[in-house]
């Protein structure tokens, strides 16, 4: 029997961060319902797995599949259970591996220019950046010079921002974001291009076990299976 597939598996829902939105609608297949979750949940990972369970709780009993489009996440999925439907999950530490297309994309970039920053449209359009949290959180509550110090200090470790081009979404206001993060910061910006095959790959299958976590009904989310991964170490 051949690894096990999206077609496979009756009425399959996607439960994905918003900011994934216009990559999945460029792969999603015909008749997968889809749920987003705001981003902003990535900034407080403890409540998580609880919002995910939450949706994923409230899913119809016909729905026959789960797929969550997030990586281990700061462990923000540990602890989600798949209740009557399987669950298949991207073994990925970081979500940017997905957006590159593999972890050994991922490694590659991170090794041969570490210190980068990666956004795409999408987190510019649904998202937050440090650039939105400088100008709509820290400058109306600090001031100035306290919140350049803030973000200055979140950033210490970055000198690059790399904007991720999948070929869709809107790339004039990721390319704006991405320039203006730059200018602000002093960093340098580039743009790279990006892959949709490991999304693709998460929506449609076939899941092999290198890439993909599948749980059946009544198991949960671990850390375990992503400890065995190859990592890169983030500044």
């Amino acid at each position: 029997m051949g690894q096990p597939g999206a077609d496979q598996f009756t009425n399959p829902h996607l439960i994905a961060c918003e900011v994934f939105r216009d990559e999945f609608e460029a792969v999603a297949p015909p008749g997968l319902a889809r749920t987003y979750l705001a981003q902003g949940l990535h900034r407080t990972p403890g409540k998580m797995p609880a919002a995910i369970q939450e949706v994923v709780d409230k899913l119809p009993t016909d729905v026959g599949l789960v797929i969550l489009g997030y990586g281990l996440c700061s462990n923000g999925i540990v602890g989600v259970t798949a209740n009557h439907a399987p669950i298949v999950a991207p073994k990925v530490h970081d979500c940017i591996a997905l957006l590159l297309g593999s972890r050994e994309r991922y490694e590659a970039e991170v090794s041969a220019c570490p210190g980068t920053y990666y956004i795409t449209a999408g987190w510019a359009k649904y998202g937050k950046t440090s650039l939105t949290a400088y100008k709509e959180e820290y400058l109306p509550k600090y001031g100035e010079e306290d919140a350049r110090y803030i973000a200055e200090e979140c950033l210490k470790h970055y000198t690059r921002v790399a904007l991720i081009n999948h070929g869709t979404g809107d790339m004039a206001v990721g390319r704006a974001h991405a320039e203006e993060f730059a200018e602000t910061f002093g960093m340098t910006c580039v743009e790279i291009p990006g892959s949709l095959d490991y999304l693709r790959r998460l929506v449609q299958g076939p899941w092999d076990d290198t890439d993909f976590l599948v749980l059946q009904p009544g198991t949960s989310v671990s850390a375990e299976p992503f400890m065995a991964l190859h990592s890169v170490s983030l500044p």
